[in-house]
């Protein structure tokens, strides 16, 4: 009886499973046209490198009405090999027959790979997404700059190459200055560098642009959040063979370092000079010295998650009318400026020297309690001239020498790295005159100078 029971309701849970089954159904969708909403009207992807691939963007497609309705054609106007789509993890040319329920909504995504082309200068690439329900075509714009360049990936240059600003250059790996060789870059060039690539000098960099032409070092991907992104590639390494290395006009950014010396030439003579130059918004610091010898003037110097500039284990650190400024939006404990007799190199080997900073009409100024940090392992080994500088320090003996401790100077925009100096600065006729007569922009500066890289100039 019990299994007669049991058989009974067995069968009668398989017919009412049954039941239920055969009332689903798939909605009919409407036969009239209806009109869709797009989360944007025009998809654009900023400056490609033809043979990179953009970042992956997203498109909504809504059914805003009661009804379902039947994409019968889902796909690009020209047909472009330019943009790539893919709907519920298929990547496709076209797609066809989709259902779309009422107040539902499709993901498209979408990627662009821009093909190698004979232009030099920015193109644009453009296309129109069609989408069709009942004779209904609805188009959304995809749009994508190009860019050619020269590509150059683990290579060690020809002796004596020079670099124009005819095309990009592109980046990737290890790309090596040989000893006694000179990288020359003219004005204007741009070098845009992957992942993890890093330019090694063992000769000689000589980079000269100016002011309408500066000269570019950042990163390869030009879409945000990577175009303003710190760590987006390695630096710029100086070896131990190199010397003669000037840059003027360069500005170097987004990546883990912008200048590493490791030189040891106890020369006292400057192995890297710069002028004008802009070096920031890194995931490390903007310069870091292992017992070499640096100077610069006209420069800024900027915003970073450890130190921004590191002078270690000897040498020289010559400023001049620079700013230094940190307000990178981090917790950190390395100042700014950091200078020390002491470091240990990469084989854990201590390198101990004899180090001379100066520093004249220079900022250095941030968001800790200390932006300038000394540390003298062997007595006599640092030697310090200073004067006509604004310091954020505790460090009493640095208000000497018409120098201006902890008092801000009130920068224009340090979130959006714009380090010119406003109306009320202390920094304004604070400086001492020197030779240099202009400032970062080639502004004349007046015969009591602004302390720092820009001289105010009243509109």
């Amino acid at each position: 009886m019990k299994q007669l029971i049991r058989l009974f309701i067995a069968t009668f849970l398989g017919l009412l499973f049954f039941s239920f089954a055969s009332c689903s159904y798939e909605p009919e969708p409407i036969s009239e046209p209806t009109n869709l909403v797009f989360s944007t009207d025009t998809l654009q992807f900023d400056t490609l490198f033809s043979e990179r691939l953009s970042i992956t963007k997203r498109l909504k497609i809504k059914n805003p009405s009661g009804n379902a309705v039947n994409i019968s054609s889902i796909g690009l106007r020209n047909q472009s090999q330019a943009f790539q789509l893919t709907l519920n993890g298929r990547t496709q040319a076209t797609f066809s027959d989709q259902l779309l329920l009422a107040e539902d909504s499709l993901l498209l995504l979408v990627s662009a790979n821009i093909d190698q082309g004979d232009k030099n200068n920015p193109f644009v690439v453009r296309d129109y997404l069609e989408v069709i329900n009942q004779s209904n075509s609805q188009s959304v714009v995809f749009e994508a700059w190009g860019q050619n360049a020269n590509y150059v990936s683990d290579s060690i240059l020809a002796c004596n190459t020079r670099w124009n600003s005819d095309k990009p250059y592109v980046l990737s790996g290890s790309i090596q200055v040989d000893s006694s060789c000179v990288l020359s870059i003219e004005p204007g060039t741009r070098i845009y560098s992957a992942t993890e690539t890093f330019l090694i000098i063992n000769g000689s960099l000589q980079a000269e642009g100016n002011l309408e032409n500066p000269i570019i070092f950042t990163n390869d991907r030009l879409d945000e959040p990577f175009a303003s992104s710190p760590g987006q590639w390695g630096g710029i390494v100086f070896l131990e063979n190199s010397k003669d290395n000037y840059l003027k006009h360069v500005t170097i950014k987004n990546a883990l370092f912008g200048l590493n010396l490791n030189i040891f030439n106890p020369d006292n003579e400057a192995d890297l000079s710069l002028e004008n130059c802009f070096v920031g918004n890194m995931a490390i610091s903007s310069v870091i010295s292992l017992n070499s010898d640096f100077s610069a003037v006209n420069s800024v110097f900027y915003n970073t998650a450890s130190g921004t500039v590191s002078h270690t284990g000897g040498g020289s650190a010559r400023y001049s009318h620079c700013t230094i400024a940190n307000y990178f939006n981090t917790t950190r404990e390395n100042p700014a400026a950091f200078f020390s007799d002491l470091a240990v190199d990469n084989n854990e080997n201590e390198v101990l020297a004899p180090m001379d900073v100066q520093l004249l009409n220079t900022i250095i100024y941030g968001r800790i309690t200390d932006e300038i940090q000394f540390f003298e392992q062997t007595q006599g080994n640092l030697s310090l001239s200073f004067s006509h500088n604004l310091f954020k320090s505790s460090i009493e003996i640095l208000s000497e020498n018409n120098s201006i401790r902890n008092q801000d100077p009130l920068f224009e925009a340090t979130g959006n790295d714009d380090f010119n100096l406003t109306q009320d600065s202390p920094a304004i006729d604070a400086g001492i005159q020197t030779e240099i007569s202009k400032d970062i922009r080639e502004k004349s500066r007046e015969q009591s100078p602004d302390i720092g890289a820009y001289e105010f100039i009243e509109e």
